[in-house]
């Protein structure tokens, strides 16, 4: 019905934009790869501010996006499932028949928050299940870039941080967004976050540790 629509269109979507995120992923991890040496580039210029040493600087380092056949670009296009989101979102907002259908007792035209507020505390599950399954999508990111030989965790401790940080202020905003959100937007998130998963764990296997074993 409805609901099959929706994981389905969901799916149907991720299959579509799956080429451009192989390139995307392929190209964070190696990233996160180098950056050890992108790290010792930069403390060897450090404090050596004249034009001609930032510009030796950064051709080092492009350079060394050379080596690892990296793209600046390809790493952007992840910023693809913003307006995949907000597209989304409005034909949530137009589908009537959407308003009418419910999942496990939950209406997929209301909106969380008010269902909370009202005593309907079912709905607190599926925005918990919103933030585990959006945060897990993101940290198995980290969880499989450990399983890269060529990665190494010493000069990383920093960088760590601040991606758990960014990875849980994500995951805070698209659990407040829910909460404002149809509740069909949950759906939405939830089956997103599983098919990243999968996503990224093929990805790690046949297009990162495959290639590296050739």
């Amino acid at each position: 019905g409805i609901v099959g629509g929706v994981i389905g269109v969901t799916v149907l979507v991720n299959l579509i934009t799956l080429p451009v995120m192989i390139k995307s992923t392929v190209s964070t991890q190696k990233m996160q790869i180098i950056q050890p040496e992108i790290e010792r580039i930069q403390l060897k210029y450090r404090g050596r501010n004249d034009q001609a040493s930032q510009m030796r600087m950064n051709v080092e380092i492009q350079n060394l996006y050379k080596k690892h056949d990296i793209s600046m670009l390809s790493s952007l296009t992840s910023f693809i499932t913003l307006p995949i989101m907000f597209a989304m979102y409005h034909a949530v907002q137009r589908i009537e028949i959407l308003y009418q259908q419910s999942i496990f007792g939950l209406e997929l035209g209301a909106r969380p928050l008010n269902c909370i507020l009202d005593g309907q505390f079912q709905y607190i599950l599926m925005i918990a299940l919103v933030g585990l399954t959006q945060y897990f999508a993101i940290e198995i990111n980290n969880v499989m870039l450990k399983r890269n030989q060529k990665y190494r965790t010493a000069g990383q401790t920093a960088q760590q941080k601040q991606m758990k940080t960014m990875n849980l202020v994500m995951t805070f905003m698209i659990v407040y967004f829910s909460l404002s959100m149809p509740t069909a937007m949950s759906l939405y998130w939830i089956t997103t976050s599983i098919v990243t998963v999968a996503r990224t764990v093929f990805i790690q296997l046949y297009y990162i540790e495959g290639k590296n074993k050739k």
